[in-house]
C-alpha cells in the first residue's frame, strides 16, 4: 500500500490542525491554555469645540475632549476593572491619564495604564488599589481639555467621601 500526499491533502491536514487551536467560543488557544478575547470599548473619546456643559468651558484651549458623546465627561470607575477607551481626538489631542486636571503632559498615571498620549488608537486602563481617588483625563498639548475620573471600590460607588 502506498500514501501520496498531495498539496490540498496536506493544506487539509493543516487546516485541522490549526482548528483543533479554536475553542467553542471563538477564543484562540494558545499551548493550551484560552486567550483573553479583545476588551470591548467602554469609551469612545473625540475632541470638539467645548460648549456650555464643558466643565472647563472658558478655561484653557477652545476644544474639549467628548466621550460618548457627552463634553467632558465624568466617569467613575471601578478598581480592578480594565477599561478600554477608543481614542479619536486628531494630531495635537494626544489624550491620557493623569493626577492634573489641567493636563499639558504633565503629571502621568503611568501603573495600569497601557497607551497614554495617543490622538488616534486603544487606550486601557486598570484602576488598583494605588490609584487616587481622583484622576483627570487629558490632553498632553493643551490645557484643559479634559474631565475627571472617579476611582472607587467595587460597591462603594454610592457612598459620599
Amino acid at each position: 500500500m502506498q500514501l501520496r500526499f498531495d498539496r490540498s491533502k496536506l493544506f487539509l491536514v493543516g487546516a485541522l490542525l490549526l482548528g483543533s487551536a479554536i475553542s467553542a467560543s471563538g477564543e484562540t488557544t494558545k499551548d493550551g491554555a484560552a486567550e483573553t478575547a479583545p476588551a470591548e470599548i467602554d469609551f469612545t473619546v473625540t475632541a470638539a469645540p467645548k460648549d456650555e456643559s464643558h466643565p472647563y468651558f472658558g478655561k484653557g484651549n477652545p476644544l474639549g475632549f467628548v466621550v460618548n458623546g457627552v463634553q467632558g465627561r465624568t466617569l467613575t470607575l471601578f478598581r480592578g476593572k480594565t477599561y478600554t477607551f477608543n481614542i479619536d481626538t486628531g494630531p495635537m489631542h494626544d489624550f491620557y491619564i493623569t493626577n492634573n486636571a489641567k493636563g499639558w503632559g504633565g503629571a502621568a498615571v503611568t501603573t495600569g495604564v497601557n497607551g497614554n498620549f495617543t490622538y488616534k488608537g486603544v487606550v486601557t486602563f486598570t484602576p488598583s488599589a494605588a490609584t487616587p481617588d481622583l484622576v483627570y483625563y487629558a490632553c498632553q498639548n493643551h490645557q484643559y481639555m479634559g474631565g475627571e475620573i472617579h476611582v472607587v471600590n467595587p460597591g462603594e460607588e454610592g457612598k459620599p467621601k
